[in-house]
């Protein structure tokens, strides 16, 4: 893989299907900016959403996940005004955005180039999507060099215009696809497209989704920005980000990916203190009482479900016949981790007075640990079963990943049975469902798809199912007539089209000049 952002067009980046569309989108787009803006665009920056096949909430705990980029995506179209030749920029940068979107209100702001730190968010209102844009700033600051900061040639002013067809809380990673293009216009503005590899520019985009204030674990981001055509995405994340392009089997009749909205809006800014975060959190306690039970340290080496794995089996390695099983030696330590976790932690609820007595982290050091970084709201925390879903959920990655690479006949009803199994442990483990996620599922099923699961944050947004394509148009009739119609029955036919999507892996972000 290319180390630094890539250059795109239209046929580059769509299927043959979607390409007529899609130049008219672009097309539509650009006239839009030069009508808003008096002048046309002189950059477009293009960022996908993903789906996520299986690996769910476990990239935050440092576990590897499979995703694969969308070809749905954030478009901004960028203006970059300098100072006059000869002339000293200001001290300033002055950023416009509009959306197409009428939900999303016009904002602009100015902040001082030297220190962005002083950039506002704003957590109320039509406008506090531009967070996303101010984070990615912030974000990117400290690692563009004074050369660039001080240049006489930086932007002064950047409008913006953004479109987007990933729809928003649908679980598509429509946020992670905002930072990662925000990411790209920023180093596109300064000219510093060539200082920052793919690979630095992911982990700055997951930090800087963080101070929006969601426990982003990295899989989004990295999937936008190193999408492959018709690949999954193997991603690990430890000791370091690590992508491989996993090509999934050729079958005849051919498989696709269906990826079914259920409209319930999922929007974990807001619900992240009783769902995303509060799971986080009570992973993280799970560590620290591991941690405590296994006689290791209780500090930044495991402060995580992976980093702890590492951190147990230096000290006590596998035995050499279970470290040569078939799937690789990871896999066999996070089976036995696994094993070892569902014996020493509560398989009750517990309260704050017991995570304290367990961990060992008490009053304010537990306010530090535990409560400091993001919002939660709970009276009690479930230990042993969100730890259970990430360990065996961790564990079926590593089998899809082999079961893909030597693909045979019916491999695809294998992987279906791991995708059914992850839906499963999302349900009763992670507890992160809600009823129209299992209509979908079941309906999906019932009507052929070898496996069907939500994908992403959950507590609503989108389904993903693996379907043949002969039995495509029976699933998708399923859903539209006995989910869609009878749960959302005013919804139109275009909303429609929209909430159900036929997709093969797409390619990653990139940038296309346009002057």
């Amino acid at each position: 893989m290319t180390s630094h952002l890539p250059l795109l067009d239209v046929a580059s980046i769509y299927s043959a299907a979607r390409q007529p569309r899609e130049a008219q989108r672009w097309h539509a787009l650009t006239q839009r900016f030069e009508a808003e803006y008096g002048a046309p665009p002189h950059f477009v920056a293009r960022a996908p959403g993903r789906v996520n096949i299986i690996g769910e909430h476990i990239d935050h705990m440092g576990f590897a996940v499979l995703p694969a980029a969308l070809e749905m995506d954030i478009l901004m179209l960028v203006r970059v005004t300098r100072a006059p030749d000869g002339e000293a920029p200001p001290p300033t940068l002055r950023v416009e955005l509009r959306n197409t979107a009428p939900r999303f209100e016009a904002a602009s702001f100015e902040c001082a180039v030297a220190d962005l730190q002083g950039v506002e968010l704003q957590h109320e209102g039509a406008a506090r999507w531009a967070n996303y844009w101010k984070v990615a700033l912030r974000g990117l600051h400290p690692h563009l060099p004074a050369s660039v900061l001080d240049s006489a040639s930086r932007p002064t002013k950047l409008e913006v215009l953004v479109d987007g067809t990933i729809p928003p809380e649908s679980s598509l990673s429509s946020s992670a696809a905002m930072t990662v293009c925000s990411s790209m216009v920023v180093l596109e503005a300064f000219g510093a497209r060539a200082l920052i590899g793919r690979e630095e520019m992911a982990d700055v985009a997951i930090e800087s989704e963080r101070l929006v204030g969601v426990a982003s674990g990295g899989m989004d981001q990295a999937a936008s920005i190193f999408g492959v055509p018709s690949h999954a995405l193997h991603i690990s994340f430890f000791p370091k980000l690590a992508i491989r392009a996993l090509r999934l089997p050729d079958s005849t009749p051919k498989h696709t990916l269906l990826i079914a909205n259920t409209l319930v809006v999922s929007d974990k800014k807001v619900s992240g203190p009783v769902q995303y975060n509060l799971r986080v959190v009570e992973l993280w306690m799970a560590a620290r009482v591991l941690a405590k039970q296994l006689g290791l340290p209780r500090d930044a080496s495991t402060k995580t479900l992976r980093k702890l794995m590492h951190v147990y089996f230096e000290k006590h390695p596998l035995e050499e016949d279970e470290a040569a099983q078939e799937l690789g030696e990871e896999a066999a330590q996070i089976k036995k981790l696994g094993q070892l976790a569902e014996q020493l932690l509560p398989s009750h609820d517990v309260t704050r007075a017991e995570v304290e007595q367990l961990t060992g982290f008490e009053g304010e050091a537990f306010e530090q640990e535990f409560l400091s970084a993001f919002p939660i709201r709970a009276d009690k925390f479930r230990l042993q079963a969100r730890t259970r879903h990430v360990f065996a959920e961790a564990y079926r990655v590593h089998e899809f990943a082999a079961l893909a690479a030597r693909a045979h006949e019916g491999v695809y009803a294998e992987l279906g049975a791991l995708m059914n199994a992850s839906q499963a442990s999302l349900m009763l483990d992670y507890e992160n469902g809600c009823a129209e996620i299992l209509d979908v599922v079941r309906l999906a099923r019932e009507a052929g798809a070898e496996g069907s699961r939500a994908t992403g944050a959950g507590w609503g947004g989108s389904t993903v199912h693996l379907v043949r394509e002969d039995r495509v148009d029976k699933v998708l009739e399923a859903l539209r007539t006995h989910f869609y119609k009878k749960r959302w029955p005013e919804l139109g036919e275009e909303e429609l089209e929209q909430s159900l999507l036929v997709s093969d892996p797409a390619s990653g972000a990139g940038l296309m000049l346009l002057d």
